[in-house]
């Protein structure tokens, strides 16, 4: 691709940056104390807090759980991480717990927030690991991209991580039948704490 073709396709696939509505992406990273949130964002944290006050630490035991759980898998053998509704960039992203346990780890971040995709592109780049613009309510998109297949083979097995997505997905499918197909033996974690 060349320098004004990899240009247009950014332009092409990013969309505009809705700062009046709140995203749960950056709700979650005013809760663990990162600085890539809007206005917006915090008023809905702050809102839901008076719900439910603990939500800030399960949102950190999240992710100690989501490490731990990668950790695990990349010790079982699994190289291949599709982490979907990855969130904003923070400490000990999927890709650096992986990649620690075994360089060879590819890892596709998957978002439908562009303030994350932003991020993403920016601060999670390397070897084996790639970020794109999607949705979990449109599985077959998200493995039919090509920046998807250029780092998860589709005959291997292949870790889903849906960490803390599930239960603000608008996705009105039933549980289960929303993940993107995956390899028979293929693991998937799932929190909804």
């Amino acid at each position: 691709m060349t320098a004004r073709e990899d240009a247009d396709h950014d332009s092409a696939a990013a969309p505009e940056i809705d700062t009046c509505r709140p995203s749960i992406a950056r709700v979650y990273d005013y809760w663990l104390g990162g600085k890539d949130n809007f206005a917006a964002d915090r008023d809905e944290a702050e809102r839901l807090l008076k719900v439910y006050p603990q939500l800030p630490e399960l949102a950190k035991e999240n992710r100690q759980f989501q490490t731990r759980a990668i950790t695990w898998l990349a010790a079982k053998g699994v190289r291949q991480f599709l982490d979907i509704g990855s969130g904003l960039p923070t400490g000990r992203n999927t890709h650096e717990v992986a990649q620690d346990a075994d360089s060879s780890c590819r890892i596709v971040y998957v978002d439908n927030d562009p303030v994350v995709m932003a991020h993403a592109r920016a601060l999670l780049a390397g070897p084996g690991v790639g970020a794109v613009h999607g949705d979990l309510g449109d599985p077959a998109s998200i493995l039919a991209n090509p920046d998807v297949l250029n780092l998860i083979r589709p005959d291997e097995p292949t870790a889903l991580i849906l960490g803390l997505v599930l239960h603000f997905s608008s996705t009105r499918t039933p549980p289960g039948r929303s993940r993107p197909h995956s390899p028979a033996g293929s693991p998937h974690q799932e929190a909804t704490s």
